[in-house]
């Protein structure tokens, strides 16, 4: 039997359903739970009442969204509990799973995510679902390994202390020591013949991405496109998108001539904007290439903390006086997701997707190169010219 967890839309007060649920399934049992974004002192409460348990996270993940007090409890969390604990790199599940019951869902369990989102999740208590999610869960920590304790204080020591998700992220990462590979999309031609749609400059592209700073790096950055596109819902053919390959070496994505995703513009390279002060010292210690921009809304929370944390910055320019106020262009140096909690990437998204009306098309769609689009959408695609680009 399956039944809907879910607070009542019209009315959140009161306890919330997923946190009953949870502490039902927890209380004097043996529990398995994966989740990357976790409240450090909620994990305590619940873990303390189980007969045993075990979890699976990205520790990355979960130290991006505390301030400093709370890395710190998390990081002292995992040095005592350790073995218990396994990283998973890209870890989105949210399941606590019991030895009768689990709950499978889409809400963090976090204060915001359990009392204070609009959030659904299915409690289950067949015998079969329940071993098959057990199986799953044990497999998946059989594969990876516990946490670089050492690593987190590394992670600690690199952020602000303000509790900002913006100003918590760090250029530390953490190792899975194992990838099960990447799924591609049904983007097969039943008939057997060729797919043409994507025809392009292979050889070129492979010698952009061979430019990244790693491959995890520019497969990072394929994925923030694919997100681009699937939220933008632009096809490969539309004339208001265009993904190019100029010689300079980045891998620029914009909306009707505006940048809305930028890969690899080469360090130092722009001749109008602004620098960070120590701008020098951070492209040293990854790559002229490892930067990665992002197009965001004046509107957005927190704007003027992200364009001050910057390693470049310029506002775009007013295309007519019906405009209003432009969006900003900011670029990062280190990892491509680094400083994209949830709420940057929602910002994000939205100011590319605001784009899509601002014209009919683009005066440069000729310089489209269809093979940027693909290697963001199909897997297998994207796996073949990361592999030659890097002789994996």
């Amino acid at each position: 039997m399956a039944e809907l967890i879910y607070h009542d839309p019209a009315d959140r007060s009161g306890v919330s359903p997923f946190d009953r649920v949870i502490r039902d399934i927890t209380e004097d049992d043996e529990v398995c739970i994966a989740c990357p974004y976790i409240a450090p002192e909620y994990l305590e409460d619940v873990t303390g009442q189980t007969d045993d348990w075990y979890l699976l996270t990205d520790v990355a993940e979960w130290l991006s969204i505390h301030g400093r007090g709370n890395q710190e409890v998390i990081h002292q969390f995992l040095v005592e509990h350790r073995d218990r604990v396994r990283h998973v790199e890209d870890l989105h599940a949210k399941v606590v799973i019991g030895e009768r019951r689990a709950l499978i869902g889409s809400a963090n369990f976090t204060t915001k995510g359990l009392t204070d989102r609009t959030e659904m999740s299915v409690l289950i208590d067949e015998e079969a679902t329940i071993e098959e999610l057990t199986e799953w869960f044990e497999t998946v920590r059989s594969i990876y390994n516990p946490p670089e304790t050492e690593r987190v204080g590394e992670y600690i020591g690199t952020t602000s202390s303000t509790p900002s998700p913006a100003q918590t992220s760090s250029s530390v990462t953490f190792s899975s020591d194992a990838s099960p590979g990447r799924a591609s999309l049904c983007t097969t031609k039943q008939d057997g013949t060729e797919d043409t749609e994507f025809e392009g400059n292979h050889e070129k592209l492979v010698e952009w991405v061979s430019k990244a700073y790693t491959p995890r790096w520019i497969d990072r950055y394929f994925d923030l496109l694919d997100d681009l596109i699937s939220a933008t819902g632009l096809s490969n053919g539309d004339s208001r998108l265009v993904t190019s390959l100029p010689q300079d070496g980045r891998i620029p994505v914009s909306i009707n001539n505006r940048y809305v995703l930028v890969a690899m513009r080469p360090a130092g390279s722009a001749t109008h904007g602004r620098y960070r002060d120590d701008y020098e010292e951070r492209v040293q210690k990854y790559s002229k290439w490892a930067t990665a921009g992002f197009i965001l809304g004046p509107d957005t929370e927190n704007i003027e903390a992200l364009i001050e944390l910057a390693d470049f910055y310029f506002p775009f320019k007013t295309r007519s006086e019906s405009d209003g106020e432009p969006p900003h262009y900011v670029e990062y140096v280190g990892e491509p997701d680094r400083i994209i909690d949830r709420d940057f990437k929602e910002a994000w998204l939205n100011a590319a997707t605001n784009q899509i009306d601002q014209a009919d098309g683009s005066p440069y769609k000729q310089y489209h190169e269809p093979v940027v689009y693909r290697a963001a959408r199909d897997g297998e695609y994207r796996e073949k010219v990361i592999s030659e680009a890097f002789d994996l």
